[in-house]
Parts: C-alpha cells; sequence; structure tokens
C-alpha cells in the first residue's frame, strides 16, 4: 500500500463519511488517510506469527487489569478531530495490535472504531515500515 500525503492525479477523494458507508458495505478492509481510501493488503506468515504471540502475550499480561487488546481487525481513528461537515481530515486504520484501558470510546454509534487506543502495535515488514514509522505514526501519536 502506497500512501502519500498528496493524492495522485485523478484519485478519488472521499469524505470521511463516504469512506465509513464504504467500508461498513463491503468485507474488504480499507484505511482510510485525508481523503484517499487503501485497500488492505494480506500478510505473510511470519507476519501472522509474530501479531499471534504479541496477542497472547499482552493478553496473558493485562489479565486482572482494567486494559484488554484487541487484534488486528481494530479500526482506530487517529489524527485531527474531523470537522463539522464533508471533513476529509483524519486516519482510519487497522493496527495489528491495540491496547485499551478503561472505557471503550467509540466514534459513533456503530461501535466499530476506537477512539481512545492506549497502546498501538504495527508490526514492521519492509512494504509498510516507511509508512509505519512515517505518517501513520505521526497520526498515531496524536
Amino acid at each position: 500500500m502506497a500512501w502519500r500525503s498528496v493524492p495522485d492525479q485523478g484519485q478519488q477523494l472521499f469524505t470521511i463519511d463516504e469512506y465509513l458507508a464504504l467500508e461498513r458495505s463491503e468485507e474488504e478492509r480499507h484505511e482510510y488517510l485525508d481523503g484517499c481510501v487503501y485497500a488492505m493488503a494480506g500478510e505473510s506468515p511470519d507476519h501472522g506469527r509474530i501479531c499471534i504471540n504479541l496477542a497472547v502475550s499482552l493478553g496473558t499480561q493485562l489479565r486482572g487489569t482494567p486494559c484488554e487488546a484487541f487484534a488486528k481487525d481494530t479500526k482506530v481513528h487517529c489524527g485531527p478531530t474531523p470537522r463539522l461537515g464533508q471533513s476529509m481530515q483524519g486516519l482510519f486504520a487497522y493496527p495489528d495490535l491495540v491496547v485499551v484501558c478503561g472505557a471503550l470510546q467509540f466514534h459513533d454509534q456503530a461501535q466499530d472504531i476506537l477512539l481512545n487506543p492506549t497502546v498501538i502495535v504495527e508490526v514492521l515488514s519492509p512494504s509498510t515500515e516507511a509508512l509505519d514509522r512515517g505518517e501513520k505514526f505521526r497520526r498515531y501519536r496524536t
């Protein structure tokens, strides 16, 4: 998946509302960055193993605490809070692992987008490292 801070010529831009309508009507997962929608690629066996091992380890360590871990099918919204109206600003992504401490906070009534992750884990691969250490990391911190 190639992310750009400026969309390609001719690339269709979506508002957040349009993205969410698309995402909730399809089985394929997509990430969103400032109006651009990107289909999620599959993962390698090694990537999957690392994610499972992290989930098991973190889940065990969090037992008995107010925190819980969620696997990679959990979508988070990070970055600037969308402005009212037809906003295109923001990142909606599927991190490999998310930890939330306390009550879950959601984007809307669909309760499919977390707003309050305490920890976000991305397993790096050669094809995603630049993005995961760059724009996504910057947005995750906000």
